[in-house]
């Protein structure tokens, strides 16, 4: 995932000009939370971890909104 994020968009065509991102936090337990991510074409369910002070991402579950796309 990291390789392909550092490659994805570098003719900057991906992406609409205001691209919907919607960020819902569905869960926060000390230093342990569950996070939504809704975007133009798909959605993320992430956990995270709070490290030395700074929110960390630990894990990540997406699909297209559009199933098919898979």
């Amino acid at each position: 995932m990291i390789l392909l994020a550092e490659t994805y968009n570098t003719n900057k065509d991906k992406f609409p000009q205001k691209p919907k991102k919607e960020v819902v936090i569905l869960d926060v337990f000390g230093k342990i939370a569950s996070v939504k991510l809704i975007a133009d074409d798909w959605v993320d369910y992430m956990h995270i971890v709070k490290l030395n002070g700074k929110w960390q991402l630990v894990n990540v579950l997406w699909q297209f909104n559009n199933s098919t796309k898979h």
